[in-house]
């Protein structure tokens, strides 16, 4: 039983392995929290689709007008954007030309206004007013 009365040496080699042990796991975790604030963690990034909801008696002619009321209102965005370029002048009418471009060139307004419709959407509860 000379576990219960351990002799010095021994005493000192558990609190050697045990100290060590301690200080190992706390600086594992300090080193773990430091990487991770360095870098950041990525969580998986949602992406949001919003769809549209439509009567079940929906026509082409209703669709047709639907599209023609979002390419409407993405050239009305577009022109108020032609119109104040036109307003500048110099270096400011240049990069406002260049960033409109761009705009353009990357779908801008496809995505700023994806669906416009062209009739006010029915309500889906009765009773509640249409969302506007």
């Amino acid at each position: 039983m000379s576990f219960l009365n351990p002799s010095v040496a021994d005493a000192r080699r558990r609190r050697l392995i045990v100290g060590g042990s301690a200080l190992l796991i706390t600086t594992i975790g300090m080193v773990a929290f430091a990487l991770e604030s360095r870098w950041g963690y990525s969580a998986p990034t949602l992406n949001v689709i919003y769809m549209q909801n439509w009567a079940g008696d929906r026509s082409r002619a209703d669709a047709l007008a639907d599209a023609r009321a979002t390419v409407a209102a993405q050239e009305a965005k577009k022109a108020q954007s032609r119109a104040y370029i036109a307003t500048l002048t110099g270096k400011a009418k240049l990069d406002a030309q260049k960033q409109y471009d761009a705009y353009v060139a990357g779908n801008g307004a496809q995505q700023e206004i994806p669906y416009v419709a062209a009739a006010a959407p029915v309500p889906v509860v009765a009773g509640e007013p249409p969302v506007q």
